[in-house]
């Protein structure tokens, strides 16, 4: 019996020890991640999830981007709701599931004045890539910076290629924060035609 409790002791120590090992290790934000600063024409799909004081929503994505040209899908369960942010720089249309459009020179004031949304598209851009914004910010650790007011933290890495890519992000600022998870990277080696 002594024999049989060391026996599932030592193999429950095992197993716990090779679970420890086959966790995927998190990128050097300074050296595994500096050629995602060169992909600009991509496709991400997954969910995000938005907080502020007074609301909690989330929604499916479709994020395209090829080059400083980007089209953002964002779209509740069965298509309801759903909202699509064209853009390139200082040009930016959101049209509605009942085919309103509006316009603004910014993604970040368009979007919080018509849903309530107030995310950092402009700085998403890069964080979604694994890597900071042009500009200042704050370095926590490997995976956790400060910028803009935002504390930014990549959660999971998918590797695509040479290319380890963020599979979960998420980030705070005071009383918004948000949750960004991909379940889908395509990297494009040309522009994409599509949009």
């Amino acid at each position: 019996m002594q024999f049989y409790l060391k026996f599932l002791l030592l193999g429950g120590l095992l197993l716990i020890l090779s679970a420890c090992s086959n966790q995927p290790n998190l990128p050097s934000a300074t050296a595994d991640l500096k050629p995602n600063a060169q992909l600009w024409h991509w496709q991400a799909q997954g969910r995000i999830a938005f907080a502020n004081e007074k609301d909690n929503h989330s929604a499916n994505l479709d994020w395209q981007q090829n080059g400083y040209n980007y089209q953002l899908q964002l779209f509740g369960p069965l298509g309801q709701g759903s909202a699509r942010l064209e853009g390139r720089p200082f040009k930016v249309i959101l049209t509605t599931s009942d085919g309103k459009q509006v316009e603004a020179s910014s993604p970040e004031q368009l979007l919080a004045e018509n849903s309530g949304w107030e995310l950092p598209l402009s700085n998403m851009v890069y964080w979604i890539r694994g890597i900071t914004a042009p500009g200042n910010y704050q370095t926590i650790d490997e995976q956790t910076f400060i910028q803009n007011g935002w504390r930014v933290e990549w959660r999971r890495f998918s590797q695509l290629g040479k290319h380890q890519l963020p599979s979960l992000l998420v980030a705070e600022k005071g009383q918004l924060s948000f949750r960004l998870a991909i379940n889908k990277w395509q990297i494009f080696a040309a522009p994409n035609q599509g949009l």
